[in-house]
């Protein structure tokens, strides 16, 4: 009885409040800008990835052979493809159709990924969860042409409740990659024995003709530090970032580990979405009051003036 009423007020207390209406806004923004970045980066390399009999190998998307579907045929059709994919970015970017543009956008970010599985790396697989849990989210209350609302009250509280369940999803992903990452590095020697970032620094792919990298690896204090340090992060992460007192020391911990291996390994989108995901643990309270004291800026209130003005006039 008292685990069903601890339960039945934790549903309670999901439906009542949405705990990421602010930032899961951000969110979809970014992932947006994220998306095309990659229609762009992948046009440019479109002969070896979709192109003739020497193509990359491609993974087959289980769900495509449902509609008679084939990676051959997109890979023939790529130009279409591409221009339908921008479409859909652009109208969950204004928050247009809401969740059936993000479940539709879901599927051709897997088709996409299904032709171009061999330059994926672990942020593009993170992405896709993440655009998994945005079709369940509402994040659609700030940037947006329109709010999410149903006329129905207990349509509202489900949606309230499947958006913090995804919202939360989010959060909780996070954590497991960075403690599964963080187990598989203390299984390993160079990381047990503190020096694999010695390995990392003076690698010619990660740039170890740089001066910093070398400086960095011939130092035996930093390479035992950034070894064990990572380490640390990644396994306390997931339990001390949900503390009020631990949360700041850990999100910052973590964005200077992700800048660390954007500027010192040159992996850059990767580290940005795992940098940005950081936000989703601070409280939606505080971004809400930091997004009210922005508007209430004199050139925010211009422009705002502005726009209304614009559509007085129309």
């Amino acid at each position: 009885m008292i685990l069903k009423k601890r339960i039945d007020n934790l549903i309670e207390r999901l439906s009542i409040t949405h705990n990421f209406s602010f930032y899961s806004s951000c969110l979809r923004i970014f992932v947006c800008f994220y998306l095309a970045k990659d229609i762009l980066i992948n046009n440019q390399f479109h002969v070896a990835l979709f192109k003739g009999g020497d193509h990359l190998m491609q993974r087959e998307a289980p769900w495509l052979s449902l509609f008679g579907i084939s990676n051959q045929l997109i890979s023939d059709n790529i130009g279409v493809f591409n221009i339908v994919y921008l479409l859909l970015i652009v109208l969950f970017f204004f928050g247009v159709g809401k969740n059936f543009v993000a479940l539709l956008l879901f599927f051709f970010l897997d088709a996409s990924q299904s032709l171009t599985s061999v330059i994926l790396n672990g942020g593009d697989n993170y992405m896709k969860f993440i655009l998994l849990y945005l079709i369940f989210l509402n994040s659609y209350e700030y940037f947006s042409m329109s709010k999410q609302r149903y006329k129905l009250t207990e349509l509202n509280r489900l949606n309230t409740f499947l958006s913090n369940l995804a919202g939360y999803s989010i959060c909780i992903h996070l954590c497991l990659i960075y403690f599964v990452s963080a187990m598989h590095k203390i299984h390993t020697d160079v990381w047990f024995n503190g020096v694999a970032t010695y390995y990392t620094f003076s690698s010619e792919r990660f740039g170890g003709t740089n001066t910093i990298n070398q400086w960095m690896s011939k130092n035996g204090v930093l390479v035992t530090l950034t070894t064990y340090g990572t380490i640390i992060i990644e396994l306390f992460y997931p339990v001390l970032v949900w503390f009020k007192e631990t949360k700041l020391l850990f999100i910052f911990s973590a964005i200077a580990l992700h800048l660390g291996i954007a500027v010192l390994m040159m992996l850059y989108d990767f580290q940005i979405l795992f940098i940005v995901v950081q936000g989703m643990f601070i409280s939606n309270k505080y971004w809400c009051s930091w997004f009210e004291k922005v508007k209430a800026k004199t050139w925010v209130q211009r422009i705002l003036v502005l726009k209304e003005g614009n559509k007085s006039l129309s």
